[in-house]
């Protein structure tokens, strides 16, 4: 029912969509393509959809929150008459921007049945829950590519791989590519890390394909921000330099990340916290120890987690690291406090890691040159914060 009205919605209205989707970077993405639409349109940029995507991504587009109790028939009455009213009276946006996350074959299929995007954009293909994608990279691939259903589809040519693209895209009759060795025709972003590029670019290019003029394309990039949790850079301890990029964590995040804090200019150390990064499937190791040896030319490792511990740590010693500057932690409390101490002038400081059993935000938070900046962390809600300290009852959760 809540599809439904979704379509109705878009339909009555004449409402253009904007659907993101991909392995990683979607929310950047998303938030860099919004913020570019707004210097022509009306925008609803969908941030968090809440529950799951199921119900959430539709409940968001009326702007409706999911109800606390899920079998409440009065809740759910409530917010279908509400819907109904937006659909027949005033809806205040011209543009849907909204991201299609997906942890299980079929989900994407599902979502483009009833939202038919004006514009799809693709931000890569790489491993994500790949216990939910037995048959590997290819079955990811064919998930992720429900998109190509879109009228226009915009590919991240740098993150998924060429013979995906000639799969899918060979017969579309719109399919447009970006990739850093295109960046010509931007202007200069000095804001911008290395790893929020990719969205620029495709904001760029969704801009030109709604019709926003030129001068209003660099207009919204100049006020393009890094999102919370996503390579955001705050002040650290001791005249430091933080990277929070602790939303979550993918082989390839991390690989982008790490190139990221080889490349920051005048740094004097660089140092990475680097927690586990979970659902991989039974090549969880594998994938462990190949980020590891990519993590061997830091100056400074602490990992956090027992895949990361076990295995990403050992394999970046392996491979060069010196066994002195390896430090493992049970917790994102433990790594906060063994680094806030000794942190320097110059120092930089990248934290990454998955959710459960890592939340390695709790590490960027006990490094933070003014704890106020607590506020630009993920998962800082009072429900989350009991998560933490649940699984970590022995921590300081504050």
């Amino acid at each position: 029912m809540l599809e439904r009205q979704v379509r109705r919605l878009i339909k009555r209205h004449k409402l253009k969509v904007v659907a993101v989707a991909g392995s990683v970077g979607k929310t950047s993405t998303r938030s860099a393509i919004a913020t570019v639409l707004r210097e022509q349109f009306r925008v609803q940029n969908i941030t968090n959809p809440g529950y799951n995507s199921e119900i959430g991504l539709p409940l968001s587009v009326f702007e409706m929150s999911t109800p606390g109790t899920l079998l409440n028939p009065f809740a759910w009455a409530w917010r279908l008459l509400q819907s109904e009213f937006m659909i027949a009276g005033h809806y205040p946006n011209q543009v849907l921007v909204l991201e299609m996350g997906t942890e299980m074959p079929g989900e994407m299929p599902h979502y483009m049945t009833y939202l038919k995007p004006d514009v799809g954009v693709l931000t890569a293909v790489t491993p994500e829950h790949m216990q939910n994608f037995p048959k590997g990279l290819d079955q990811v691939a064919a998930e992720e590519f429900a998109i190509a259903g879109s009228r226009v589809v915009v590919v991240n040519a740098d993150d998924v791989a060429e013979k995906y693209r000639h799969k899918y895209l060979a017969h579309h009759e719109r399919a447009v590519t970006y990739s850093l060795a295109d960046q010509s025709h931007l202007p200069e972003t000095p804001h911008i890390l290395g790893h929020m590029r990719h969205a620029i670019l495709a904001a760029a290019i969704v801009g030109r394909e709604l019709g926003v003029p030129e001068n209003k394309i660099h207009h919204g990039i100049a006020k393009v921000r890094p999102v919370s949790g996503r390579m955001n850079p705050l002040p650290g301890a001791g005249g430091s330099q933080l990277i929070d990029d602790t939303y979550n964590s993918s082989p390839d995040a991390v690989s982008a990340a790490l190139a990221t804090l080889a490349t920051v200019p005048g740094a004097k150390r660089r140092i990475a916290v680097l927690g586990s990064m979970n659902e991989l499937g039974p090549k969880s190791a594998d994938y462990h120890r190949a980020a590891g040896a990519e993590a061997a030319g830091v100056d400074l490792l602490v990992t956090i987690g027992a895949q990361a511990n076990e295995h990403l740590g050992p394999a970046a010693v392996a491979a060069g690291l010196d066994p002195t500057r390896f430090k493992p932690a049970d917790s994102p409390y433990a790594a906060g406090e063994f680094l806030k101490t000794m942190l320097g002038p110059g120092d930089v400081v990248l934290i990454k890691g998955s959710q459960n059993g890592v939340f390695a935000e709790e590490a960027t938070k006990l490094l933070l040159a003014n704890p106020a900046d607590s506020k630009h962390l993920v998962r800082q809600s009072p429900a989350w914060l009991k998560t933490k300290a649940q699984q970590f009852p022995a921590a300081p959760v504050n």
